[in-house]
């Protein structure tokens, strides 16, 4: 009889899910547990329609590892086309090397092969085990391509920066009558990009992959009557949260002393053990033309508009050569990368790239 038992997540599963996900740590200087509470189910909306892949030891039915699919409609050579997004790659440490990696994918192949689809996943760049894994060539492992290369800034908010040039354009929050518009501009800015999110209004009513982001968190830069960039602050921490779980020693030591600072200043400390990272999603960053002193501006404008106690940190994510990644590189902030990649089933196929700038939202993966 087989150790493991393999099935798709049901809803009776949550608790379950929740307690993989914390289980599993983000090893660093700061370790970091990525946590879907109260609900995995309801924060994997955001993802997309989500088929999750659960390994249970048959002796206990306890869930020791997991994989996700979630499918969502995406920009692919200038077309909608509905993509699927590879994540959620959990194993506990008691159960690696057992083969397990290798059977949760031949789980995803079956499903890819029952809906075939373009796929893609996401790596950090500093993630070598996952790397390594992922890249091992095993029988019936999937090929990567990797497409795109995003760099992430954590912005430190409330940190003294150099103003931009002006730009001539009115910036300001939107209004909730212009959701739609808002929709409209960013379909036409990312139409020609690949992996780029097809979102809709409806994708910000109740139950959709947006309902926690309203039409006033939304940032606006406008000039000739019209919407010229976007910019969106995004708290997801209804839905999913960043825990930091263990701090490397210098930091532990300095962090009374950083609070206390903090403090005085108004800004967010730095939470013990086991609390919540405080940060929120700048997402949607588009401008017309690629304008980046006008992202430039509305993007001092965001960060002033953010600054103050409740966020430590906001966290955007560009392609590397994203003409408005210069942007974000006077501002002070913890810096990493993450690699994308197609995950190609059928090894005996060539099929072309999609074509167009990579545009993968990364508040949605």
């Amino acid at each position: 009889m087989s150790q493991y038992r393999f099935s798709i997540a049901q809803p009776d599963d949550d608790a379950q899910l929740r307690a993989r996900m914390a289980a599993d740590w983000i090893e660093g200087a700061v370790a970091l547990s990525l946590r879907r509470e109260p609900s995995y189910f309801a924060a994997s909306r955001l993802q997309g329609a989500m088929q999750t892949i659960v390994c249970r030891e048959a002796a206990t039915d306890t869930i020791v590892a997991t994989l996700a699919r979630s499918v969502a409609t995406v920009f692919l050579d200038g077309m909608p086309q509905r993509a699927a997004l590879v994540s959620d790659l959990r194993v506990d440490r008691a159960h690696r090397g057992r083969g397990v990696v290798a059977r949760l994918f031949g789980e995803l192949r079956a499903l890819h092969e029952a809906d075939p689809l373009p796929c893609y996943t996401l790596v950090y760049e500093d993630n070598e085990p996952a790397l390594r894994s992922l890249a091992s060539g095993r029988p019936g492992m999937p090929r990567l391509r990797r497409f795109s290369r995003l760099q992430t800034h954590a912005l430190h908010l409330g940190a003294r920066r150099s103003p931009p040039a002006s730009a001539q354009a009115t910036i300001r929050r939107a209004q909730p009558d212009e959701l739609p518009e808002i929709v409209r501009f960013l379909a036409t800015q990312r139409a020609a990009g690949a992996w780029a999110p097809v979102i809709g209004v409806d994708d910000f009513e109740p139950g959709g992959r947006c309902d926690t982001l309203r039409a006033e968190d939304f940032f606006l830069a406008l000039g000739d009557g019209r919407i010229r960039a976007t910019i969106a602050a995004w708290d997801q921490a209804p839905l999913r949260q960043a825990h930091v779980e263990r701090y490397a020693r210098p930091i532990a030591w300095a962090r009374p002393a950083y609070n206390l600072v903090a403090a005085l200043r108004g800004r967010p400390p730095l939470p013990a053990p086991g609390g919540r990272l405080p940060y929120v999603y700048l997402a949607f960053i588009a401008a017309e033309n690629d304008d980046a002193a006008l992202c430039a501006a509305l993007l001092d404008h965001v960060c002033g508009a953010l600054g103050g106690e409740r966020w430590m940190h906001a966290l955007a994510a560009l392609d590397e050569h994203d003409p408005l990644q210069r942007v974000f590189g006077g501002y002070r902030a913890t810096r990493s990368a993450v690699l994308c990649f197609e995950m190609l089933f059928d090894a005996g196929r060539a099929c072309a790239p999609p074509a167009g700038r990579p545009r993968v939202e990364f508040a949605l993966t």
